[in-house]
């Protein structure tokens, strides 16, 4: 009876083993890994208007920080780890050299958080236990925050009510003054 009793646990204690090796080789198959590559969720994707890409060309910094946060839209987990301290640079070297023409509270205040998205992506990456979705989600957070600070750049140079009722009106006596040619001509023409 001892016996049967004994191989009664010692069946139970393999099968459960058997369980949790399942669940953890199920569980370990969904999460994401370093070698995986990001997956940026949204469309949004905010292209500069014309007088915006014309000031920014000249700004060594930003050009920088486009050209690294469209790495970072392909970056694997592991590549995002190893460029972590040189995007804080970068970040820091945009919020600091922000050009004249180009401040506001509003700009300054996205470069801002641009900057501590940054830092909080390298903290992660210089973590003892990194997690792969953490560090995913944090460098999704600074590709949006680079958006929104490009949306805050266009802002700045888009018109004001009143300078864009001026240009309609500009644009409407011209107009009426093309089509009183027009016709004129035509009234010549006819004689």
């Amino acid at each position: 009876m001892k016996n049967i009793f004994l191989l009664s646990i010692l069946v139970l204690l393999f099968g459960c083993q058997e369980n949790a090796k399942i669940e953890n080789r199920s569980s370990e198959e969904g999460a994401l890994r370093f070698s995986d590559t990001i997956e940026v969720d949204y469309n949004r994707r905010v292209e500069l208007l014309p007088e915006v890409k014309q000031e920014v060309n000249q700004w060594l910094a930003y050009v920088t920080a486009q050209n690294e946060i469209k790495r970072l839209r392909t970056a694997t987990a592991g590549e995002i780890i190893e460029s972590s301290r040189p995007l804080l640079q970068i970040m820091e070297r945009l919020e600091s050299s922000l050009p004249e023409n180009l401040q506001s509270t509003a700009v300054e205040a996205r470069a801002n958080v641009l900057l501590t998205k940054s830092r909080v992506l390298h903290q992660l990456c210089n973590k003892k236990n990194k997690d792969p979705e953490e560090i995913f989600e944090v460098t999704r957070n600074v590709i949006v925050e680079f958006d929104n600070f490009k949306l805050q750049l266009n802002e700045l140079f888009l018109k004001t009510p009143d300078e864009f009722e001026f240009e309609l009106d500009e644009e409407f006596e011209e107009a009426v003054q093309e089509r009183d040619t027009i016709e004129r001509n035509l009234s010549q023409n006819r004689k």
